[in-house]
């Protein structure tokens, strides 16, 4: 039988609190979700649920490695649940692969331009609640 969570989340781990957007249950990992935060959230999901791109800017320290990883996993899982309950149902193209009757996996894609920025990205996404399987692509440099 299937797991209602993604494989490797973790649904109580230092969960301060919790908030929705557009149905979207977004676990937060700290005491306190500000503004900005709150802002990037709901421009992710939108854009997220009507299959649109989303180009943010804010200034150091207004916690964008958080909001957007929390905002798009959630999403990640929310759309997953939203997938499976469609299933129940009938299956339109849009759904998935045609030929097979699967649904197509979401996959995230987190670029940066430094190593630094991934190795922060990383120790953010550790402090949350979700346990994506991850891959980091490096320079040759780094890998040799």
């Amino acid at each position: 039988k299937r797991h209602q969570k993604m494989e490797g989340d973790i649904p109580t781990l230092s969960l301060h609190q919790s908030f929705f957007v557009s149905g979207v249950k977004i676990g937060w990992p700290f005491p306190e979700i500000m503004k900005p935060q709150r802002q990037m959230a709901i421009h992710l999901i939108k854009a997220l649920m009507n299959k649109k791109h989303v180009v943010l800017e804010s200034p150091t320290g207004t916690g964008k490695s958080a909001a957007i990883l929390c905002s798009v996993l959630a999403w990640q899982r929310h759309h997953r649940k939203m997938e499976r309950m469609k299933r129940g149902g009938e299956q339109s193209e849009e759904d998935g692969n045609e030929e097979s009757g699967k649904a197509q996996k979401v996959k995230i894609i987190y670029c940066s331009r430094t190593h630094s920025q991934v190795a922060q990205m990383v120790a953010s996404l550790k402090s949350t609640p979700y346990r994506p399987r991850m891959a980091i692509l490096g320079s040759r440099e780094r890998l040799c």
